[in-house]
């Protein structure tokens, strides 16, 4: 082992030790390797000839598809920008992404190369122990070799590896495409387990295994912290409705867990986070994760909000808790100009903006995934307010079409009830109540049928609720434009809607003050333009009148790009054509329907975009459009 001899070891396929000769798959091997192990152990087990258990290394891989027809194509430019900024990198280092052979990766050669893919893979990959990783490149480097072994293929990637929180991690981008031209498709098992055991392994090895008093430690440690914890995850994972057993016994050798289980769920108790209701059994509150998360972040936060605050050179009064909770009971919109947004953890997908509010308070709100606050750029004037966690569109029908038949769901059933169902479509509800059935909220019969609860929407309901937390916050842009630009803009803006909603009483500070100011100039601008009534008043005939007046300078603009007329889309009646992009003014945002030698200009709703360049109806009444794409089944994007 003095270096003369050095030689690397590579296996072949692996076989059969049965002697049939027959392949073994490693996502089969992955499979049953996941049922022999405890995987609430913190890892995978490996015995010794000692009554000792080691364990290998934690890592969290999270694996997004990303489509890229219709807006998928700009929005990874998006993302591949995002992963490779500056402020990201390890300090005094320049953003930048890497890969196979590559220490600086050209994004946009790598953009143009996957134009024409189905699909590309997102990846963040968290070792638990990153910081002690000497190079987290060549980490990542051997995770795509041993991906690329499993899946046999090569694989066309980029990564960035980001050192902005308190764990280092690594982001990866994969086209979707095999060596041979094929599109890759990687196998639900291996994205669930592979991928995690391929970068515990790798780190484990780099590392060493972690024993298991060292694993009981670490556990032990976290039964009286108030912040989310791995305790609190497997609890969660394990709970049916909320309510978890622990009672009984997780493994073999693993008492040890339950125990600090039983421990952590009378802590929970002492927070108010969780309930005794029987021998062993615990509910558990249904913000337990984000009250958890917000208790253990809210030192980060206070230091990251007044770190805004100074570097926007804002003073601002404080009369409350300058964190908004928007799950509070008595929690109530906000309504302010945007002073930053940023990252709170990329690996979480956790994201937040200040807001300089009308109240003259400075106010934090965690906004959840970042695709939340993708629009959202400083000076922009938003509202944030409490989420509605309702049923889905699908859960009522679900739930209606079992309610017609003793409690049972079908895709036939659907079928008779629906003639125009696409079976796309019905497709779509029997993955929603797989997703519910996972959580203890349907149950599967052997015929394919589903048995639903009576109270089925009621627990819709609380399992969306269970999942806002990537959705914390209902976000609306009441502008776009600064505030300074908004009394001479040409069109509807949010100070229009204020002077016809009326003055509000009480005293202003800070932003409500440049508000109050603002509205007094847009006043007079109003005024010497004619639009307010005889008693100096706007009214719904002002705002109309100044949404045409805006959608006219628009159509003018786009009549010479299209080389058609415009026409101006009616208060009642049907629509069609292709809806061929869509575009910010200041009414508003709004989807440009292309006939054969006209166009038309309709308000934009969030699901029209993936029906981006295709054909299709509508019925119109005032603001309220329900499309339908040709040769498919209609939805109302209201």
């Amino acid at each position: 082992m003095n270096g003369e001899n050095d030689f690397n070891v590579r296996l072949g396929r692996i076989y059969s030790p049965n002697g049939t000769g027959r392949f073994v798959s490693f996502a089969g091997r992955v499979r049953r390797a996941a049922q022999n192990s405890s995987r609430s152990s913190g890892g995978r087990v490996k015995k010794t000839s000692s009554a000792e258990q080691l364990f290998s290394r934690r890592a969290i891989v999270k694996v997004n598809l990303v489509k890229m027809g219709g807006q998928g194509y700009a929005t990874q430019k998006l993302h591949l920008d995002y992963i490779r900024r500056d402020s990201a990198a390890r300090e005094g280092d320049k953003g930048s992404l890497f890969g196979r052979d590559e220490v600086f990766a050209d994004a946009d050669e790598f953009h143009q190369r996957g134009k024409d893919d189905r699909h590309q893979f997102r990846i963040i990959v968290s070792p638990e122990d990153g910081k002690e990783i000497g190079d987290l490149r060549t980490y990542t480097r051997s995770l795509m070799s041993q991906m690329e072994r499993d899946l046999e293929t090569k694989l066309d990637w980029v990564a960035a590896n980001h050192y902005d929180t308190a764990n280092p991690h690594t982001h990866v981008v994969i086209r979707g495409v095999r060596d041979n031209g094929k599109t890759l498709i990687i196998p639900r098992e291996y994205i669930s387990h592979g991928m995690r055991d391929a970068a515990e392994h790798l780190a484990t090895l780099e590392l060493g295994p972690i024993a298991q008093i060292d694993v009981a430690k670490k556990l032990a440690g976290e039964i009286h912290k108030e912040r989310f914890t791995k305790l609190d995850r497997d609890l969660l994972d394990r709970s049916v409705n909320r309510i978890v057993d622990v009672s009984a016994n997780l493994a073999e050798g693993m008492n040890w867990q339950t125990r600090f289980e039983k421990g952590r769920v009378k802590a929970l108790a002492k927070l108010g986070l969780a309930e005794k209701v029987g021998f062993g059994k615990w509910r558990l509150d249904d913000n337990l994760e984000r009250t958890l998360r917000r208790l253990g972040d809210r030192g980060d936060i206070i230091k990251a909000y007044h770190r805004v605050l100074k570097q926007s050179s804002l003073e601002r009064s404080s009369y409350s808790d300058p964190v908004y909770d928007s799950a509070a009971t008595l929690a109530k919109p906000v309504t302010g100009r945007v002073v930053k947004t940023g990252v709170l953890d990329d690996v979480s997908d956790r994201t937040y903006m200040v807001v300089d509010t009308v109240h003259g308070e400075a106010i934090f709100v965690e906004t959840g995934r970042a695709q939340n606050i993708a629009d959202i750029e400083t000076g922009m004037i938003v509202k944030a307010g409490p989420q509605s966690y309702s049923p889905k569109q699908s859960d009522y029908t679900i739930a209606d079409i079992a309610s017609k038949r003793g409690g049972v769901y079908s895709p036939s059933a659907h079928e008779m009830s629906d003639p125009s169902a696409r079976e796309e479509f019905i497709k779509a509800h029997v993955r929603r109540l797989e997703a519910m059935r996972r959580k203890g909220h349907a149950e599967r019969n052997s015929d394919g049928s589903w048995q639903i609860p009576r109270d089925y929407l009621k627990r819709a309901s609380a399992y969306e609720k269970a999942r806002g937390f990537g959705n914390p916050v209902k976000l609306d842009i009441l502008a776009r434009s600064p505030l300074q630009e908004l009394p001479k803009t040409i069109g509807k803006t949010w100070l229009d809607e204020e002077l016809r909603a009326g003055s509000h009483s009480g005293t202003y500070e800070g932003f409500g003050e440049d508000v109050e100011a603002a509205k007094i100039q847009r006043r007079q601008f109003l005024m010497q333009r004619g639009l307010l009534t005889d008693k100096g008043s706007v009214t719904e005939g002002t705002l109309k009148a100044l949404e045409k007046l805006d959608l006219d300078v628009a159509a003018k603009r786009l009549s010479t790009t299209l080389g058609k007329a415009y026409m101006q889309a009616p208060q009642q009646g049907q629509i069609s054509g292709t809806y061929r992009e869509a575009i910010v003014r200041p009414s508003g945002k709004y989807a440009v329907i292309e006939k054969s030698k006209e166009f038309t200009l309709v308000p934009w709703r969030e699901t029209m975009d993936r029906n981006l360049g295709k054909s299709i109806s509508g019925t119109m009444k005032g603001q309220t459009i329900s499309w339908t794409l040709n040769k498919a089944r209609g939805q109302s994007i209201s």
